[in-house]
């Protein structure tokens, strides 16, 4: 009997599991386990989701969060992250010189505009774009977008942004904070996590303030 080795991505397998056929379920399931199968990025909605997923217990990490918020907000608000980071990507390869397979890595993209204004407001109309959040610092108001990811830079790999020419990396703070392993898992951790990013870049600030959160 003749024998070979296949190689499929998570998401085909995810696919495969799911399709009603016994045949392509018993594949996936010699490739991945069952709890990798079952899972999608898009159920993870809030830091409880992610503690879930990674069977971390919420009150421990709820616990921890507010110790480190007497300390820096905005470093608690990055150690959320990690969490919620890290159970987005569950089961891809997130490497320092290498992509994921048929794809870059991707970073989610949260530009801030002041609530007067009207830059992205075709975006925001179109849907291209949506408002997440909501902050003040310095007596201004301050809108949050989401939804909108970027990808690394072409011809540079991993999270460490390798230029395979010349042997460098680029370590840009976006990609290595905040890199995913598709487009798609990034666009979806702007959209529901946009607030809390601005929150570790910003939360320091002097009356830095979330206001809503949408």
């Amino acid at each position: 009997m003749i024998k070979r080795n296949v190689s499929i991505t998570l998401e085909k397998a995810q696919e495969w599991y799911n399709s009603g056929n016994d045949s392509l379920k018993e594949i996936a399931l010699q490739a991945f386990n069952e709890n990798e199968l079952k899972f999608d990025f898009r159920n993870i909605k809030s830091l409880s989701d992610a503690c879930s997923v990674l069977g971390l217990n919420y009150n421990v990490i709820l616990s921890e969060t507010c110790y480190m918020k007497s300390v820096s907000r905005a470093s608690a608000a990055m150690f959320n992250l990690n969490i919620i980071k890290k159970a987005l990507n569950l089961g891809q390869e997130l490497s320092f010189t290498k992509n994921p397979e048929d794809s870059y890595i991707c970073y989610p993209f949260n530009p801030i505009i002041r609530k007067d204004s009207t830059y992205y407001s075709d975006e925001i109309k179109e849907g291209r774009i949506k408002i997440v959040g909501k902050f003040k610092v310095e007596g201004e108001i301050y809108l949050i977008l989401g939804d909108s990811a970027i990808a690394s830079i072409t011809g540079f790999s991993g999270l460490g942004a390798l230029n395979p020419k010349n042997g460098s990396c680029q370590a840009f703070s976006n990609t290595a904070f905040l890199g995913c392993a598709s487009r798609e898992i990034a666009e979806h951790f702007s959209r529901y996590f946009g607030t809390l990013i601005t929150e570790a870049k910003y939360g320091d600030l002097k009356g830095f303030e979330i206001i809503r959160i949408f």
